[in-house]
């Protein structure tokens, strides 16, 4: 009786915000009530302290049903009012339309785009079975919690769950518990008109537990199918059969999925529900009921704290170094800057240097590729594959499988603790930039390493060659795109994301080219000159393998009496942060300036002195040798000391 009387009080909290925005899903949050009410009952969370580091981690995938996470945090006394409530998806509310991180007290991750909340799960329960791992001792860790994620349909049809859901089943997360609810219905009508599947069937064949829920109003039988999945070895999904829309007159009908319902279809609500409660009161039973259920999570509290205090006495190093995790804000990489000269520089192996470098400088550095591990390089030399068998390895083996590793990347970062990392080709950051997004919307500190960055890819061709990429991530807001020339450039990228901490994208070169002398200290300014000539009469801008191009031709150009300068622009969204005064210093637009990049990027026309002075590709790549491929399309030193002093002539 309780159960349902709180069940019903989550349904038309929910249903009145929506009323009051005039936006949101009933739908979702009168089917699901009972759901979501026992993830919180089950749940080890403190409303006092939303963000301490061992409670467990709670995911809507759904984030439509984002009225109804409001309604449950504010029953459980999280610091969420009534009045914020009743500002649901207004301008400056913490109630927003789905829900968002740092945001909302509660809110573990920013959920909205189906299926992502399903891969930052996968994320959250990885960084939660490593860390308990690496630091228990005995029957002690300061890492135990689970990892609870609501879904629906709609987020198990998406592709990117589909990816997660294989790779949980792969590394055994066993304290990843899935609460599906299957009402059977999508936007559009029944479930079935685009999706007939056997989801138990695809579970088992993942490697997951798989329990049922026929009755989705009995939030008895979900909290026992929750204390079953607690004690599996396998994630497991728990499917809870319900009725999209309970109790409404519009119950079991598509029409209900994102229609507020009116005054009319509220009373009649209450009277379906026999609910006759004044709007936004919680039921004194129910809120005693919570008020018990909140005693016993304290007091499950007070014991991890006790276990806490156990485990620091017994082991103060290790302790200390737990506590210190999240404690990478001081980190100086101007050790590792290289001052001798090479001969060749080479992006990848470079990079495999470098990662492993600032692994060992920062431990909880964690991450994978997606196959392409040989080809990128990005891998510690000194680790084993996280799996199912060892669960302290700091490769994590995401197999073909390039947007789950990045959402799941999020989830890891998301967990604290860990920073994570992960590669592939640049080509198919396209595959990778809705869970890119939602880094940069969380500011979700993530590394992106890609390898493979421009058409000198060669032989692969077109598909393999990313031109437009970059252009996607600059024009990106809160994550930082560095193109790096050099080791130095490189080991600024990362520099700049330890002083940041927002999503850094690193992109380096297939190709081996001449080594160029680059500077750490002034890449931290996103540009700088980096071959200055006296009397100058242009700039010349590039970035990454193409500033090699542009040194030499400025060689070209000095033999003949031509004098330009040549800036490295690694990162042009840094760059654009100096003052005034500092970007007039680097380019001087008193005289031509020029702008080298084998992309299709626009931004280069806010720099350059007009369209005559820019070489970028106006296309995609083609197939063939890396150098007959970027002498086709003009990326020559020859033909860029051509470009500039045919302009200068002309100009004079």
């Amino acid at each position: 009786m309780i159960n349902n009387l709180t069940s019903n009080y989550l349904r038309l909290t929910s249903v009145l915000q929506i009323k009051q925005a005039n936006s949101g899903h009933p739908g979702v949050c009168l089917g699901a009530a009972p759901i979501a009410f026992s993830i919180y009952k089950n749940a080890i969370v403190n409303a006092k302290d939303p963000n301490f580091i061992n409670r467990d981690r709670i995911v809507f995938s759904a984030g439509h049903a984002s009225a109804l996470i409001y309604s449950c945090l504010n029953l459980f006394g999280f610091d969420i009012s009534v009045e914020d409530m009743k500002k649901f998806r207004q301008l400056g509310s913490i109630t927003t339309g789905h829900p968002e991180v740092n945001i909302a007290p509660g809110v573990d991750v920013s959920t909205g785009p189906l299926g992502q909340g399903i891969a930052n799960a996968v994320g959250l329960a990885i960084a939660e079975e490593y860390l308990r791992n690496k630091y228990a001792k005995g029957n002690l860790s300061p890492i135990n919690h689970y990892t609870y994620c609501f879904t629906g349909d709609g987020c198990l049809m998406e592709g990117v769950a589909q990816e997660a859901i294989s790779i949980a089943g792969n590394l055994k997360l066993n304290k990843l518990i899935l609460l599906y609810d299957k009402n059977d219905i999508t936007i559009e009508g029944k479930l079935d008109i685009a999706n007939r599947e056997d989801v138990k069937a695809k579970f088992l064949s993942c490697g997951w537990n798989v329990l049922e829920v026929f009755n989705g109003n009995n939030v008895e039988e979900i909290d026992y199918a929750i204390s079953k999945a607690q004690k599996s070895d396998k994630p497991t999904i728990i499917i809870v059969k319900t009725q999209i829309g309970y109790g409404s007159d519009l119950a079991g009908s598509h029409k209900v999925h994102g229609k507020p319902l009116n005054e009319e279809q509220v009373n009649n609500l209450r009277q379906n529900l026999n609910y006759f409660v004044p709007d936004w009161k919680v039921p004194e039973d129910v809120a005693e009921y919570v008020k018990e259920i909140n005693k016993q999570k304290e007091i499950q509290l007070k014991k991890y704290y006790l276990d806490l205090e156990e485990y620091k006495n017994k082991f103060p190093k290790l302790f200390k170094e737990f506590i210190e995790l999240e404690n990478y804000s001081n980190i100086d990489l101007s050790s590792l800057v290289l001052n001798e000269e090479k001969e060749v520089y080479d992006g990848r192996a470079e990079g495999h240097s470098v990662l492993n470098l600032i692994g060992e400088i920062v431990p909880n550095l964690i991450g994978g590729c997606a196959d392409v591990a040989p080809s990128t390089q990005m891998f510690f030399d000194n680790s084993e594959y996280f799996n199912y068998l060892n669960r302290v390895g700091k490769n994590i083996p995401y197999g073909i499988r390039e947007h789950a590793m990045a959402a799941i990347s999020n989830g890891i970062s998301l967990h604290k603790g860990l920073i994570a990392f992960c590669s592939t080709f640049f080509a198919f950051a396209n595959y990778m930039t809705p869970a890119i997004r939602l880094s940069a919307l969380s500011k979700n500190p993530v590394l992106y390493l890609f390898t493979h960055d421009s058409i000198s890819t060669g032989e692969d061709g077109p598909t393999h060659q990313a031109t437009e990429q970059i252009a996607t991530l600059r024009c990106m807001p809160d994550i930082y795109t560095f193109r790096p020339v050099g080791r130095n450039e490189l080991l600024a990228a990362y520099q700049l994301f330890f002083n940041k901490k927002m999503p850094l994208s690193i992109l380096l070169p297939r190709q081996k080219y001449n080594f160029v002398k680059d500077n750490f200290n002034n890449a931290l300014f996103g540009g700088y000159i980096i071959s200055e000539l006296k009397n100058k009469e242009a700039t010349i801008i590039a970035t990454g393998s193409e500033v090699e191009l542009a040194i030499k031709a400025q060689k070209i150009l000095k033999e003949k009496n031509i004098f330009v300068n040549v800036v490295s622009m690694p990162c042009v969204e840094l760059f654009d942060e100096q003052t005034k005064d500092y970007k007039n210093k680097i380019i001087d637009k008193s005289k031509p300036v020029f702008c080298v990049e084998a992309s299709t990027d626009n931004i280069w026309y806010k720099y350059a002195t007009d369209e005559n002075t820019i070489l970028k590709l106006n296309s995609f790549g083609v197939s063939g040798k890396p150098e007959h491929v970027c002498s086709h399309f003009g990326f020559t030193a020859e033909n860029i000391a051509k470009k500039v002093e045919k302009y200068l002539k002309n100009k004079n």
